[in-house]
């Protein structure tokens, strides 16, 4: 009795898998749900960012260190830092937020990865903070 039962489940399983239309065949994530959780994840990116940029201030002004990034120079300018972080912020967000209204999961792995590569820059830049 119990193998009937497991073989009408999974005949059912399977031939609902292969058949457009069914339930199986429906996305199981929610559009919506899906784009809020990127926000979040972009907003960390952010803040992260924020961040970075405030450590990179305050170890150059304490003349411990030097910027890593070539494209900036060795020691540069407080504001040319801000305009760098306020600029680079403001495009990352709107590219951002481009993909998050026509693709939200890639929107979301896109705000995951950047955090990511922004949290390790902040823990590197922590070495030099304490």
């Amino acid at each position: 009795m119990k193998y009937q039962i497991f073989m009408r489940v999974g005949a059912t399983a399977a031939l609902s898998c292969a058949v457009p239309g069914t339930a199986f065949a429906e996305p199981v994530w929610d559009a919506a749900e899906t784009k809020s959780a990127a926000l979040k994840w972009e907003v960390g990116y952010l803040a992260l960012s924020a961040i970075d940029g405030a450590q990179t201030i305050e170890c150059l002004d304490r003349g411990g260190c030097e910027e890593g990034n070539p494209l900036l120079g060795k020691h540069p300018s407080t504001t040319k830092l801000i305009a760098i972080k306020v600029g680079a912020g403001l495009v990352h967000f709107a590219l951002f937020n481009r993909l998050n209204n026509r693709n939200p999961k890639a929107a979301l792995r896109l705000a995951q990865v950047s955090c990511g590569l922004q949290g390790t820059v902040v823990a590197l830049n922590a070495r030099f903070t304490f």
